[in-house]
């Protein structure tokens, strides 16, 4: 079931997240937000403080985000993941939304877009292109994306999560975003004994 949600995770109903949440079998919980990505969050920090993290799951990496100036705003379609991360993050600093990013309208752009295992849990070029062009649509003018993916050139063969190749990340997005930096890091697990690589890449809307 894992593998398959995490191959399908956009075809996926918001009812098998909330199965999951609710039963704390989440193997895909962010350790936190990278060292690497917020590195580049600060290397490349848009002048617009407002920021999107789409799939955030139970807020993770939202106390962080806010911590380098965001005023976070997190985006789930998963009732479960949304209520937990409200209630950890309980200030005006933080606002969460229940909704599928793919229909889901905002009230004014972004300056930033960070996603951490949404964009590479997309299956096929039409999704991922319409992630990018959405992605791309709710950013202020030069404004940043941010996305963490596994990276598939050294899959593990023993854990089973998303990856796709660096090709189809930069070739879509090169249509909307000029790349600025991809890193090659770990993807940052809570759990550590399942760690794996990922690409760390930042764009900035054209």
């Amino acid at each position: 079931m894992v593998e398959h949600m995490q191959k399908l995770a956009y075809e996926c109903r918001p009812s098998l997240w909330n199965t999951h949440y609710k039963e704390v079998d989440i193997p895909w919980r962010s350790g936190g937000l990278s060292k690497t990505a917020a590195e580049l969050l600060s290397r490349y920090s848009p002048e617009h403080r407002r920021l999107l993290e789409i799939g955030c799951g139970a807020g993770n990496d939202a106390t962080a985000l806010a911590n380098l100036g965001f005023e976070y705003h997190g985006l789930d379609f998963s009732e479960a993941a949304i209520s937990e991360a409200a209630s950890q993050h309980g200030s005006p600093t933080f606002s969460f939304s229940c909704a599928d990013f793919f229909h889901w309208t905002a009230r004014e752009p972004f300056g930033a877009i960070y996603e951490k295992g949404f964009f590479h849990g997309l299956s096929g070029v039409r999704p991922r292109h319409t992630f990018i062009r959405r992605a791309a649509s709710l950013l202020s003018p030069n404004g940043i994306w941010l996305t963490v993916c596994g990276a598939a050139d050294h899959r593990r063969s023993d854990f089973s999560y998303g990856a796709i190749y660096l090709r189809d990340l930069i070739g879509p997005a090169e249509i909307y975003f000029e790349v600025l930096e991809v890193i090659k890091a770990d993807y940052g697990l809570a759990d550590r004994n399942h760690e794996f690589s990922a690409w760390h890449a930042a764009f900035r809307r054209r």
